[in-house]
């Protein structure tokens, strides 16, 4: 009898720390999508790998394009005609922040200029990640958060990966048209 109730105890237990209510950053990205005030959008990167195919990637280039699987996007962009958001902004600017001081998450880098802030963050290992966030906030323009999930991913072919994208080697065109709508940048 003892046993059966330790087995209780134990079970209830882990029912209650699985049951925790921290949200999550998949959960947030859920919960927007059907919000007026954000611009959602999410990417399966088979998309990118058709406008890729003509392009002249390096094998690393090509190896971090493959290593992501899908990209979700999620913006609020501060609309000049209503104070309400502005409101909004630093409530939503708060919960991101919460979410991503996780310790499951690794910071990579900060930087901002022009009013603009924004940090990488990682979930996984510095060699091989699973999940890269980019969360960027401006008083003036609002936010953005970008979740990149793959396989796998090095931090160094990504970078690459970047730098093709940077000299025009992948075309990313409409990405950079849902970027300039919602004018974060």
């Amino acid at each position: 009898m003892k046993n059966i109730s330790k087995l209780i105890l134990v079970v209830c237990g882990l029912l209650y720390i699985s049951c925790s209510n921290e949200q999550s950053l998949q959960k947030y990205f859920i919960d927007h999508q059907g919000d007026k005030d954000f611009v959602a959008v999410d990417l399966a990167t088979s998309l990118l790998d058709a406008r890729t195919r003509e392009a002249n990637l390096s094998d690393d280039e090509r190896e971090a394009l493959e290593s992501i699987k899908k990209v979700n996007f999620l913006a609020l962009p501060i609309k000049e005609d209503k104070s309400e958001t502005k409101t909004r902004f630093e409530e939503e600017k708060t919960k991101i922040n919460s979410i991503l001081n996780a310790e499951k998450y690794e910071t990579l880098m900060r930087f901002g200029s022009n009013g603009t802030k924004a940090v990488l963050k990682f979930e996984g290992e510095e060699d091989n990640i699973d999940e890269m966030i980019v969360f960027a906030s401006n008083k003036e323009r609002g936010l953005a958060l970008v979740r990149v999930l793959g396989d796998d991913m090095k931090p160094a072919n990504i970078a690459k990966l970047m730098n093709a994208i940077d000299k025009g080697s992948v075309d990313i065109g409409a990405i950079k048209d849902i970027i300039g709508e919602v004018n974060i940048n």
